[in-house]
């Protein structure tokens, strides 16, 4: 992740450097960002840039910092909407997300962000969601109705986030990947998520 140094730069300073990074990849996919484009735009050396960043996935990393802020505003918004149903919350998250990537910015920089991603490419993991059972502190967990829920031992709770989390990670990518698919991803979705809820053995 970006270093101490990039944390501790004045404000405006740090600011100019993630919209060069911003304005990369804007221009082009992830794999062909140019290191010395974004030391240009941000108006730094390119000995100061490697004591913000070791390498390039320092600067996704960067970025998705502050996505993953976003992420947990809208994962707010929606389980209050939704009184703490996780499953309606995950549906509710990828339909903000296609209206949040109606902008076509926002929806460019993501594409190239992920460009060229496979089904098994790990960079699918890089997607950031508020609903990740890897961070048992957070204090978003606490408006989950848990009612809703079949547990039988502890660490279901976060088996079962985990498992709505990466559907809707996929889904995304998904819609990312081909925007004009959106209905046919939305439904498969809450195809998905109904049968989650259901539960697939037969009562």
């Amino acid at each position: 992740m970006p270093t101490g140094t990039f944390y501790h730069l004045p404000p405006k300073k740090r600011q100019k450097l993630i919209d060069a990074i911003h304005g990369e990849l804007l221009r082009v996919p992830y794999e062909e960002i140019s290191i010395n484009k974004i030391i240009q735009n941000a108006g730094i050396s390119r000995g100061s840039f490697y004591q913000y960043f070791m390498d390039k996935s320092d600067l996704m990393q960067t970025i998705l910092r502050d996505f993953q802020k976003r992420v947990q505003d809208i994962t707010k918004e929606s389980l209050h909407r939704n009184h703490g149903d996780p499953f309606a919350v995950t549906q509710d998250i990828f339909d903000m997300f296609c209206r949040a990537f109606a902008h076509t910015d926002l929806r460019l920089l993501c594409q190239n962000l992920l460009a060229g991603m496979k089904i098994k490419d790990e960079r699918i993991s890089y997607l950031p969601f508020s609903l990740s059972p890897k961070d048992k502190k957070n204090a978003l967990f606490e408006y989950v109705d848990l009612s809703c829920l079949d547990l039988r031992q502890p660490e279901d709770f976060y088996s079962c986030i985990d498992i709505l989390a990466s559907q809707l990670k996929w889904a995304v990518a998904e819609f990312l990947a081909d925007p004009n698919r959106k209905e046919e991803i939305s439904a498969g979705l809450q195809n998905k998520i109904a049968i989650l809820r259901r539960g697939m053995a037969p009562k």
